[in-house]
């Protein structure tokens, strides 16, 4: 973790894997899926890149006018975002030529996107080709609905990623400081605030979402440092009206938070006891799981969920057709029409 972000060292990747996307370019839809056994409607979205094949598509949130970011990327290209609009029009995200790539995190009801970005800091002249080298940072970005960017560095860190946005254009997210160690900060207005869990514990915060009643969810290593989990556990926190509760989806091995919504309905993953990937919903104390019900999917990866409960997020599934792409991530969008299954419950 020390040459690279900590959403980017995840290895459950809520990374969103995204690249270049052209407006004029039509996303390709999926059928319905109602499966009986499912409590959602689910739809599959891919997003085709100018040639029209298809790579790697993932949806980061979506906001409650049904306008949805995300990214996509292939071997070649990337990685870009784009925002799909409630004609599910894809228009790509960018802010300036000194902006290399952009990753989408999250959606406000406003249009403004954050997320983080491979931004250039300086230019290192070579004699043979390509001639000059570029020096790059990880910052996070805040993109108003005319598509302005704000650049956010914080103060004295050598990298900053925004997760997170309300309707009040707060932003939440984590950053690395001079020695290396992750903090969580927040965000308003220009003026970051670390924001790091009080657990003693608590070893790094990365808080993930912030909704409009305040709430903030993340995620937190411990100081529990082993052979099989080097940087120590992960847990999952909530802050609410000043008080940090941890909590673990039961039977997981880590816990990682990834959207709350108004509702304070929390969308999250979590490792099982195999360390495979799988993504929960915790709503009043109650968990439960989530899996895209498609068949021979190896992974579902969740990332946001709106007040509607709409969800989207990611799947993955074998390619054995093309050596050269092994496995695709297909964006999808799972719409809730009846009480989910019980699991296990908070105590």
């Amino acid at each position: 973790m020390q040459n690279k972000g900590l959403w980017v060292s995840i290895s459950l990747a809520f990374l969103v894997i995204v690249s270049a996307l052209h407006a004029s370019v039509a996303p390709v839809f999926g059928d319905d899926l109602a499966a009986s056994s499912s409590s959602f409607n689910f739809i599959t979205i891919d997003i085709p890149i100018p040639n029209g094949q298809l790579g790697f598509t993932a949806l980061s949130d979506i906001n409650e006018n049904g306008e949805i970011t995300g990214g996509f990327t292939n071997s070649n290209l990337g990685p870009y975002g784009f925002l799909l609009n409630k004609k599910r029009r894809a228009t790509d995200i960018r802010c300036s030529k000194d902006v290399v790539s952009m990753e989408p995190q999250s959606l406000n009801k406003h249009g403004e996107i954050a997320g983080f970005a491979t931004v250039i800091t300086g230019i290192i002249k070579i004699p043979a080709p390509p001639f000059e080298i570029a020096i790059t940072k990880l910052s996070g970005f805040l993109r108003d609905k005319k598509g302005r960017c704000t650049i956010l560095d914080f103060p004295g860190a050598n990298l900053t990623e925004a997760t997170g946005v309300n309707d009040d254009g707060q932003v939440v997210g984590n950053y690395r400081d001079a020695a290396g160690k992750f903090h969580g900060f927040f965000w308003d207005a220009g003026l970051f605030l670390t924001f790091n869990v009080p657990f003693a514990d608590a070893r790094i915060t990365a808080p993930t979402a912030i909704n409009n009643v305040g709430q903030i969810v993340g995620f937190y290593f411990d100081s529990n440092v082993t052979t099989s989990f080097p940087n120590g556990h992960v847990h999952g926190f909530i802050y609410d009206k000043g008080v940090f509760s941890a909590f673990d989806f039961p039977e997981g091995v880590e816990t990682y938070p990834a959207d709350i919504n108004d509702h304070g309905v929390i969308l999250g993953i979590y490792e099982d006891a195999n360390f495979v990937g799988r993504s929960f919903l915790l709503q009043d104390g109650a968990f439960t799981t989530f899996e895209v019900p498609f068949a021979a999917v190896l992974e579902t990866v969740v990332s946001g969920i709106n007040n509607k409960g709409q969800i989207v997020g990611r799947y993955i599934k074998h390619n054995p057709s093309d050596p050269e792409t092994p496995f695709l991530s297909h964006g999808f969008i799972a719409t809730p029409k009846t009480n989910l299954k019980l699991v296990a419950q908070i105590h």
